[in-house]
């Protein structure tokens, strides 16, 4: 068995349920293996298309993505997304291709550690007489690191012969978790407090410890909110707030702000989470629980910080910590049911207004759905205003600031389930810039909804060319239409001008769709994000 055949096979051993890549010669002997282990490859137009289906699959399935692409061009053109991946915490193995040892001048040849090492992927040493416990090993890393693990493999290399077998799945190598510390500090401040606010991020949703966060804020009446990447997690929660940041609802910021003690649990309170520290009080205690005390204070002043297992630290809470009302009165649980689903509709002759866009798409989903967001100025609408059932529904593809990796996300994501209806939210720029990705979604059949929230601009730019009093002319673009190109790529396209031509919509998805389905919506370029003026305002575009 060659080594190029030893980790197809190892591949299969892991479980591994979709490979996604484009191939080159750096990996056109492995890809046809994937068939002999069963294993299905879905092919993708550009290599950074191809890590980003591995990214949406990952975050929607908790899984390992895998990805594959050619060596030289093949790794430059996927840095970006892998940028992405990293900074997202998303656990993947990279299958890279790397020019043959044994070959001087080929002109693919770069240094390639490098890159991978500029993107904070350390690359997995694969050698021919351990290459299925090498395999393995990267699998288990991507596991228990939450990030991307390359595996650099030159084509002589792999046609070596394999020196072992097949290894079963290793198991985590994570040290236990440390003895709490800090814990009586936390149960004092909490202990204090009159309006309390329980924020659940990233770590929280890993962990699993969505009970153990409402039974603390039954315990001591608190608000829940979340950071984006665990949005919807407390959705239909009567005392759930949405996210924290520059993505809350109005709402969700006044209640938020009038916080006297924030406990955020595995999140660590970034720029965008705490809006550049502006969404709490100034008096406001900050109460931290991570596993890793460099999260402490990073972004936000930190009084208390717990350092232990965040589930074991929730049930400590509860355990110690008096029954409270905090937060939780009738007026308060008015006012945000109250509030849930209002959204103002500022359509002009320019266009739909995209917070009421967003609502209307919401009302014609099905129940069973998943929300993948591109970025752009666009983004907090449909991240605000189309609720899904809980974080693993959600992929936000914004980690590196990047546009254009949202459609290679929402296929990625289904693929891994087939059984909900994958909507994207993308701009007009960011299509554009993955609109070959439209193709890989028809080849593979895939009825996905893609939503186009078509200002014909770089809309962000645009904004901030229009706050700084500067001729926005060069942000702005003649797109061609849309819908028309989608059919002409085979997909089923439809032009949105108002509310009412989604009416169309409604039976298209009520039959179901067999193929994707791309609504090109033009949007009014007359409704501004706050976050978008925050940000101008804090000088962070």
């Amino acid at each position: 068995m060659k080594v190029f055949e030893a980790i197809a096979g190892q591949l299969r051993s892991e479980g591994v349920g979709a490979v996604f890549g484009l191939m080159g010669d750096g990996n056109l002997k492995l890809i046809p293996r994937l068939a002999h282990e069963q294993i299905p490859f879905r092919g993708s137009r550009h290599e950074s298309g191809a890590v980003a289906m591995a990214d949406g699959y990952a975050r929607t399935t908790g899984r390992v993505g895998v990805c594959t692409f050619t060596q030289g061009p093949g790794l430059t053109n996927a840095l970006t997304a892998l940028v992405s991946a990293r900074r997202g915490r998303v656990p993947m193995v990279v299958i890279s291709g790397d020019t043959a040892l044994s070959v001087a001048g080929l002109p693919q040849d770069i240094e390639q550690a490098p890159f991978f090492a500029a993107c904070d992927v350390p690359v997995q040493p694969v050698r021919p007489e351990t290459v299925h416990a090498d395999v393995a090993e990267a699998f288990r890393r991507a596991r228990d690191e939450h990030r991307p693990i390359a595996l650099n493999l030159p084509t002589d290399v792999q046609e070596e012969e394999a020196g072992d077998a097949v290894v079963a799945s290793l198991p985590s190598a994570v040290a236990a978790a440390p003895e709490i510390v800090g814990l009586d500090a936390a149960v004092a401040a909490i202990a204090r407090a009159q309006r309390p606010v329980i924020i659940g991020g990233r770590g929280a949703v890993t962990a699993g410890i969505r009970d153990e966060l409402l039974a603390l804020g039954d315990r001591v009446g608190a608000l829940l909110a979340t950071s984006l990447p665990a949005n919807s997690w407390f959705r239909g929660h009567p005392y759930a707030v949405g996210i924290a940041g520059g993505f809350a609802t109005e709402l969700g910021r006044e209640l938020i702000g009038q916080a006297d003690c924030v406990i955020a649990f595995g999140a660590t309170l970034n720029h965008f989470t705490s809006r550049g520290g502006t969404l709490f009080s100034p008096d406001a205690t900050i109460v931290q629980v991570d596993l890793d005390e460099r999260a402490f204070g990073r972004y936000v002043p930190t009084e208390v910080g717990v350092v232990g297992d965040v589930g074991v630290v929730a049930r400590a809470l509860v355990e110690r910590l008096e029954p409270a009302t905090g937060f939780r009165t009738d007026d308060v649980r008015q006012e945000i049911a109250a509030h849930a689903g209002a959204t103002p509709d500022d359509s002009d002759e320019h266009g739909i207004d995209p917070r009421a866009l967003s609502r209307e798409i919401a009302a014609l989903l099905p129940a069973e759905r998943q929300l993948v967001v591109d970025g752009g100025h666009f983004m907090g609408f449909p991240s605000m205003d189309i609720p899904v059932d809980g974080p693993d529904h959600f992929v936000f593809t914004l980690d590196f600031g990047s546009i254009g990796l949202g459609l290679g996300a929402a296929i990625g994501a289904a693929v891994a389930h087939p059984d909900r209806l994958t909507v994207t939210a993308i701009g007009d720029g960011g299509l554009m810039l993955s609109l070959g990705e439209l193709d890989t979604a028809v080849r593979y059949g895939l009825p996905m909804l893609i939503v186009v929230y078509n200002d014909e601009s770089y809309g962000a730019e645009m904004h901030f060319l229009r706050m700084s009093g500067l001729d926005e002319k060069e942000s702005r673009f003649a797109t061609p239409p849309l819908d028309a190109v989608a059919r002409a790529m085979g997909a089923d396209g439809m032009a949105v001008r108002s509310l009412t031509d989604l009416e169309g919509v409604a039976p298209l998805l009520a039959a179901g769709l067999d193929r994707p389905l791309l609504l090109d919506c033009r949007i009014t370029d007359q409704v501004r994000a706050v976050w978008l003026e925050e940000a101008f305002s804090r000088g962070t575009h």
